[in-house]
């Protein structure tokens, strides 16, 4: 195998209509689809599209994963379900970023590391996801934790209080 790549994305506040569905499966046919998920791995090929883009059009939280050590889990909320300012302001760097689009907040954790080629992904998203129901709640632990990221990997200016 010259390379993996493990892609999850979840519905969460909706189901998927079938012509989100259709629209998904013309992306890809070996592809998991139901009505609240998008699942697939590539080992020889990629994506055929920007998985920043199906987030924030059709899912609410996604994982990947790829064998050359990028982990990424990203979590889409209203934009008025969340103080913007207050988690962008808690996202110094790039193991945690946290930007806006016209009517959502994206946070993005990520993080290299070495891949130990047992790690493939799938039992990712069932422990990660309750973090977006935390962020919801008004519980930030998990930005912090994003926050302590960025200062392990040395990602932070020298003059950044801690949140």
């Amino acid at each position: 195998m010259s390379e993996y790549q493990f892609y999850d994305f979840r519905a969460l506040d909706r189901p998927l209509t079938r012509n989100e569905m259709a629209a998904l499966r013309s992306i890809s046919t070996r592809a998991a689809i139901t009505a609240t998920s998008f699942t697939n791995h590539y080992e020889w090929g990629d994506l055929k599209a920007n998985p920043s883009k199906l987030l924030e059009k059709y899912f609410d939280a996604s994982v990947y994963v790829a064998n050359w050590g990028t982990h990424e889990f990203c979590i889409r909320l209203p934009q008025g379900s969340v103080d913007y300012k207050l988690l962008h302001a808690m996202a110094p760097g790039k193991s945690l970023r946290v930007r806006k689009t016209a009517t959502f907040v994206i946070v993005e954790f990520g993080f290299e590391s070495e891949w130990d080629g047992e790690d493939d992904g799938t039992g990712w998203m069932a422990s990660l996801m309750p973090l977006r129901s935390d962020l919801l709640r008004g519980d930030l632990r998990c930005l912090y934790l994003g926050w302590l990221r960025c200062a392990q990997d040395r990602g932070l200016d020298e003059d950044k209080l801690e949140p």
